[in-house]
């Protein structure tokens, strides 16, 4: 639900448990109301229905104030369990070697309780594991009609057992199938579910790693204090005074206990806690892989999305019908010899179409030289005719002049002009 805030205007993404409660903006710091969700009306026929499911509890870390508790009322009590033991070694090992020890036991004790609160909590993720998800009376296959019967039974479980890992992966894949109806979309949410609560499962004990690492560390710390208290001490001691050298000795022997005291507990403790540390979280892996199986091997193969339906159907009428699958193999041979029949035709006219076309290419070039040839030819002969033609008439003319010449003689003319003269002179010429 999107919630606006009246001071910074910032849209706020609000879960349904923070529903008529004042909280505090992230954005402004401002305090605002969240509005109760009011019951949507809608007009009756066929819906799905709105399932809320409940609030689930984290299934791999323990509460942290109440496993604290449990390790301080555990240390105070084995201190208290300590004090009869006082006057031999292992009450003095716990009760006079300085605080380093004492820290070593809290720390000791609180991861002791958290391994136990983890196993309560294995404990519980396994009796999951008996309950009948898929009851026969249900149907034998889960699909999109009687999806929501399924949904509805895990509702009707008990809560103590409906908040488990498995339960509410199954519930959660069923309500997802319900709207989607893909079993592809489900496998691939079951896939990251399983390492999101694998990676909480190993997030969950990087605080006992921390104690197992910190014990033998304070052992070593405490190591060096008492050696330097009892270097100290013989150092400043009085070797003339042999009072005081007696008490230099006992303080330098007193610094060695708690040294090597120290440092014996910080790795008998730390032993002792990582053989239950590796029997919890082999017992916590073991059951997370059965929950993945049950996954994988009970729900998956009961979803049928019908995608398939078809392929199926067609798949059924061949096996019922051996003709259809001999038909189609002969068919299937006859449409390869036909297509080499008409690959080999393809090729032949190809061929035939190349020698046509080299033929035909030859004779157009054949023409074309015989063409330019007769125009050449012919361009001569009009030109040597044309030439013939032109002396011919230029010899008539000179003929025609000359008759004019012997007319004029013969006319006897004694005094011709002087234009006549010119004239004939011309021609003469």
């Amino acid at each position: 639900m999107l919630v606006s805030c009246p001071h910074c205007k910032t849209d706020l993404d609000v879960t349904p448990e923070l529903f008529g409660q004042t909280v505090q903006c992230p954005a402004c710091h401002g305090r605002l109301k969240i509005p109760k969700m009011e019951e949507k009306t809608t007009a009756p026929g066929p819906t799905r229905p709105q399932r809320a499911g409940w609030e689930e509890k984290d299934h791999a870390n323990v509460d942290f104030i109440k496993s604290l508790l449990y390790g301080i009322a555990g240390t105070v009590g084995i201190l208290l369990l300590m004090i009869p033991m006082r006057g031999n070694g292992l009450g003095a090992i716990f009760l006079d070697r300085g605080w380093v020890n004492y820290a070593e036991t809290f720390l000791f004790v609180w991861g002791i309780a958290i391994l136990v609160m983890k196993w309560k909590k294995n404990q519980h993720q396994a009796q999951a594991t008996l309950l009948q998800l898929f009851p026969e009376r249900l149907g034998r296959e889960i699909n999109s009609s009687n999806v929501g019967g399924f949904i509805d039974n895990i509702y009707n479980t008990p809560l103590t057992l409906r908040d488990s890992l498995m339960v509410n992966r199954i519930r959660k894949a069923l309500e997802l199938f319900e709207l989607r109806v893909d079993n592809g979309e489900v496998a691939a949410f079951l896939s990251t579910q399983s390492d999101i609560d694998a990676n909480r499962s190993t997030s969950s004990y990087s605080l006992l790693k921390v104690f197992l690492w910190a014990i033998p560390i304070l052992g070593f710390i405490g190591t060096v204090m008492g050696l330097s208290v009892a270097v100290s001490s013989l150092a400043m001691g009085d070797t003339s005074n042999p009072d005081a050298l007696k008490a230099s000795i006992n303080s330098l022997t007193g610094g060695l206990g708690v040294a090597f005291d120290t440092t014996l507990l910080g790795l008998i403790l730390s032993m002792l806690m990582s053989f239950p540390l590796s029997a919890v979280q082999k017992k916590e892996d073991e059951t997370l892989t059965l929950i993945d199986a049950f996954c994988t091997e009970k729900l998956l193969p009961k979803l049928n999305d019908s995608r398939n339906l078809a392929a199926d159907t067609l798949i059924e009428q061949a096996e019922s019908i051996p003709q259809l699958v001999a038909s189609l193999a002969r068919a299937h041979e006859t449409f390869l010899i036909n297509l080499n029949d008409a690959t080999r035709m393809l090729r032949d006219t190809g061929e035939i179409l190349q020698t046509r076309l080299d033929s035909h290419q030859q004779v157009v070039e054949t023409s074309f030289t015989n063409a330019v040839n007769k125009l050449s030819e012919t361009s001569g002969e009009v030109f040597i005719k044309s030439h013939v033609e032109l002396g011919r008439t230029f010899e008539k003319m000179a003929n025609g002049i000359d008759l004019i010449n012997h007319a004029l003689r013969d006319l006897g003319a004694n005094k011709i002009p002087d234009d006549a003269k010119k004239k004939r002179g011309f021609f003469n010429r």
